[in-house]
């Protein structure tokens, strides 16, 4: 799944410097993927709230998009979204761009980390205990809410999209209906990609790592430290401590932004027993 955080100021300037031949005539644009069409891909939009400064910078605060409430799934995107609302085609005389996706899911300023966790990443990660693999990768620019949805805080309504996920990991694990027959071995990894190359937050003189493939692991990464964790509260520690690791800058639009892709990897074994015929299975 890939969910991407748009903020209002990227709205803006997408609008502002449209490609399209004629500025002056206003375009009413949509692009409509079938949600339904491929249950493997998903893509979700979250809508961050407008910062501090947004509203009380020198030009007053205008919202530019609009989440259809009764779908879940339409996002209409105007110069002004007041006069498309309300059924105009014009305002003053002036013509506004407009334009309208349609995506998976789409969440408004308003949604909470509980609702985009259970209705979007949920099902991925209780997949992940079936055999199955599963990522879900946060894009957007700058100052966007990547780092809030995923990461969030590790305590409270707060919690993003990883520490839900590891909650929900243990869990399963803590819940299984044959405890005595099955085993679990779940492991962590945490790494970054900056300037094109990966580096090992958890074991930082761990540089220049390299990307490979083979039919037993599949894709991973060569030389990547694993390291064994038995709760919450252990991964919750190794996240804390490579987000020391990671690099980051100040921008306009964050002052402290991660200027690395980060990467957490949790990987689950499951080893049952047939006490019956005394053979484990994985």
């Amino acid at each position: 799944m890939a969910t991407t955080s748009i903020s209002l100021e990227e709205l803006q300037y997408r609008m502002q410097h449209d490609p399209g031949p004629n500025r002056q005539t206003q375009r009413d644009e949509e692009w409509i993927q079938s949600p339904g069409g491929d249950d493997n891909f998903k893509v979700v939009i979250r809508v961050r709230p407008p910062l501090p400064r947004e509203l009380e910078g020198y030009r007053e605060y205008q919202c530019t998009s609009l989440v259809d409430a009764h779908s879940g799934q339409l996002i209409t995107i105007s110069e002004n979204l007041p006069a498309v609302m309300s059924g105009q085609a014009a305002s003053d005389g002036i013509l506004y761009a407009t334009y309208r996706f349609t995506f998976d899911n789409v969440y408004d300023q308003h949604s909470s980390q509980e609702e985009v966790y259970n209705q979007s990443a949920r099902p991925l990660v209780l997949s992940t205990l079936q055999g199955y693999n599963a990522a879900i990768i946060a894009y957007g620019q700058t100052g966007t809410g990547k780092t809030y949805t995923m990461e969030g805080e590790l305590e409270g309504p707060l919690r993003g999209i990883i520490p839900r996920s590891v909650e929900d990991i243990f869990a399963a694990i803590e819940n299984d209906p044959e405890p005595s027959a099955t085993k679990y071995l779940v492991r962590a990894s945490y790494l970054q990609i900056y300037n094109e190359v990966i580096s090992d937050l958890l074991k930082p003189e761990k540089m220049n790592l390299l990307i490979r493939e083979d039919r037993r692991r599949g894709v991973f990464v060569d030389g990547l430290s694993e390291w064994v964790v038995r709760s919450p509260a252990e991964v919750y520690g190794l996240m804390m401590r490579g987000a020391q690791q990671r690099a980051t800058g100040a921008t306009k639009m964050n002052e402290v932004s991660s200027r690395s892709h980060a990467v957490c990897i949790i990987i689950v074994e499951k080893c049952t027993t047939n006490l019956a015929a005394g053979s484990d299975r994985d």
